[in-house]
């Protein structure tokens, strides 16, 4: 479906959108959020990937006065952004970041002042540099852009503390621009976190809707690497287009790509951020011209590929949210064809992002390494601290990022600039009064927080529920109308596969009699009747319900008891020793004697 230019009423923006652009028609959410930013509103754009977001911004700023500058997190996005547009004669654009060598930089900043660029694509971390911001008060700036805003929320799916400092630089400049915010996933809640923390909580909201009815998405949990290869073997000898493996860390990338390429004979290339930029360039560019098939790649591959004709994606591992994985989804079928998109995960993958998750968490020695280094350069109430120095004390560049923005959004320092090579600290000798602990106690929550957003991905692995309306109910949406082909769920359920309703019973009824909660490794082992000290020293092995389920194998009750507990009929109580319980809908089932319709998806 699409909006169509009304032409009697905004003839200048249909001419625009066809003669730049070479565009008949606005797609959904393109026209409401362009003309809203040109009457001069502030606009939060929440619009699914492959729906032209950056549309929103180029065609305004072709018709605005001033300067449109946006604010982008990947160096290797702007650049695709400005070819793109310079392949479309739209020389007014340019990029500023790190990669720029200081000759070419003064020229562009030159040409910034003299009116050369009509639109300007930047790092946050360019907000904190003296310089720029010093050129930003001398420049009318019409249009400011937010793009991937869910970077700004501490509650989004990737948190980058530099977004914080956007409200601070437009609060600063002579005269407010208005203010464009685009994102393709983000919940009620962080749609929410997002205008508060850009200072616009009255801001319009275009959501264009995240539904993708030429997705079929499925789930599949397997035992270990050799199963994960067979499967995607047999995807691959059935799906002739082209699509991108999604692996967990550089090195999985580098493996599957390999293996695709020699024990499937595919055309294969490995894309991650540790790649030289040439060759990222270069993977990408075979990638677009078909000449190479699959790419196995981080999350790092993705962002502003002009490639519509992605036939499917494959997570190879579990991804840490929904947000992320949804976002990495749209990326097939962008042609509105049919396209597939295939989860493999297996135990171990819950315990890799649990790691991700704890290496990324900012720990007390962080803090005390933070704030000894910048004593070492302390001069009065000031520190200015080179960056070699903190990543050779132990803090990388991302600890240094995540340490400078939780003190700052606890206002325990200023930031008073920021370059390459250094950062200027106030105070800069020792933390205020309780900063540390305050510190702390936001890291907690943080990572409390990230650790919910995976066991909701892991129920929506594991459930029997439809995949779907799952997803569009975690996004806060109705599912449009059903799909052709939806999900495997619905898939299997349309084939009329037989439900195995006697089974879960008897989990939950074991659940019921148990004399104290027990995890879920000693359910399955007494479901099982496992002959195990630990059984029978509590008497586990007198329940009515001991081997119960003895025919069946540990794998097989494990994924039972993931699925009840994905489809909301059993959860987990406690932090520190879990325990296994029943739910409202878990004793209503057995009141029945029969599986509930499983309630609301929420995590």
């Amino acid at each position: 479906m699409v909006y169509h230019v009304n032409m009697a009423t905004n003839p200048l923006l249909h001419e625009t959108l066809y003669r730049r652009f070479g565009f008949n028609q606005f797609r959904p959410g393109q026209k409401e959020v362009i003309e809203a930013s040109l009457a001069g509103e502030d606009v939060l754009a929440v619009m699914p990937t492959g729906s032209g977001k950056s549309l929103c911004y180029q065609l305004p700023s072709l018709l605005l006065p001033g300067l449109t500058l946006v604010i982008s997190p990947l160096i290797a996005l702007m650049k695709d952004q400005v070819d793109n547009l310079r392949e479309k004669d739209f020389g007014q654009a340019t990029l500023l970041n790190s990669q720029i060598n200081s000759k070419e930089y003064r020229q562009r900043m030159r040409g910034l002042l003299n009116g050369a660029f009509k639109l300007v694509y930047i790092a946050p971390e360019r907000l904190r540099n003296r310089s720029f911001l010093e050129l930003t008060k001398e420049i009318p700036i019409d249009l400011l852009v937010v793009d991937e805003a869910h970077c700004i929320s501490q509650w989004g799916h990737d948190f980058r503390p530099d977004y914080l400092w956007i409200r601070n630089f437009y609060e600063q400049l002579p005269r407010r621009p208005r203010l464009l915010a685009l994102t393709a996933t983000a919940t009620p809640e962080v749609q929410r976190d997002i205008r508060a923390q850009l200072g616009i909580p009255g801001a319009m909201v275009v959501a264009a809707g995240s539904d993708r009815p030429n997705l079929y998405i499925s789930a599949e949990r397997v035992d270990g690497e050799r199963e994960k290869q067979e499967s995607v073997r047999e995807f691959l000898r059935r799906q002739p287009g082209s699509g991108i493996i999604y692996a967990a860390t550089r090195r999985d990338s580098e493996a599957v790509a390999a293996w695709v390429r020699d024990a499937l004979e595919i055309p294969a290339e490995c894309y991650h951020a540790g790649l030289p930029s040439e060759r990222r360039s270069a993977v990408q560019e075979a990638f677009i011209k078909e000449e190479v098939r699959v790419v196995a790649a981080t999350n790092a591959f993705g962002m502003g590929i002009d490639k519509a004709n992605i036939r499917f994606v494959i997570h190879y591992s579990l991804p840490g949210s929904l947000e992320a994985y949804y976002q990495e989804i749209g990326r097939a079928g962008r042609d509105g064809l049919p396209a597939e998109c295939r989860l493999l995960f297996s135990l171990k993958d819950k315990s890799l992002q649990e790691w991700f998750i704890d290496q990324s968490t900012v720990t007390r020695e962080d803090l005390n390494l933070f704030w000894r280094t910048c004593g070492r350069f302390a001069d009065g109430g000031r520190s200015v601290v080179p960056t070699a120095e903190l990543e050779q004390a132990g803090l990388s560049e991302t600890k240094q990022r995540l340490v400078v923005g939780i003190l700052e959004r606890l206002q325990a320092i200023r930031l008073a600039d920021r370059d390459e090579d250094s950062l200027s600290v106030e105070p800069g000798k020792r933390p205020p009064p309780g900063a540390v602990e305050a510190a702390l106690r936001e890291v907690e929550n943080r990572s409390a927080y990230r650790l919910a957003l995976l066991a909701t991905v892991v129920n929506w692995a594991n459930t029997t529920r439809c995949r779907r309306t799952m997803l569009l109910a975690y996004f806060g949406e109705k599912s449009g109308g059903s799909a052709p082909r939806c999900c495997d769920n619905c898939l299997a359920a349309a084939a009329g596969e037989p439900e195995l309703s006697r089974e879960p019973l008897l989990v939950l009824a074991c659940v019921r009699a148990l004399p104290r909660g027990v995890g879920k490794k000693k359910l399955a082992d007494i479901l099982r009747g496992a002959n195990a000290h630990s059984l029978s020293a509590y008497r586990y092995n007198h329940l009515i319900y001991y081997r119960a389920l003895g025919n069946s194998s540990g794998k097989a009750v494990l994924e039972l008891i993931d699925r009840l507990l994905a489809d909301g009929h059993l959860t987990i109580e406690g932090r520190e020793y879990p325990v296994v319980a029943l739910t409202a809908a878990g004793r209503e089932a057995l009141r029945k004697g029969k599986l509930s319709s499983p309630g609301p998806f929420s995590r």
